[in-house]
């Protein structure tokens, strides 16, 4: 599953965002901050990892 980094050029709010396997990645990123519609992915920060990773999650997405 894919991470992305999301930032808001507006206020500067940073998040983890992850987007399921087979979904359309959103063409409008929403700021939880500012609710300005203007995110955009940090493109040098996908991540594919699982952002709760780790034994307490394994279950999760296996």
């Amino acid at each position: 599953m894919p991470v992305y980094k999301i930032v808001c050029p507006d206020c500067g709010y940073e998040y983890l965002t992850l987007v399921m396997e087979g979904a359309r990645v959103p063409r409008v990123w929403v700021c939880s901050q500012c609710k300005g519609r203007n995110g955009r992915v940090a493109e040098d920060t996908v991540e594919t990892a699982h952002p709760w990773s780790g034994p307490a999650m394994e279950s999760c997405c296996g």
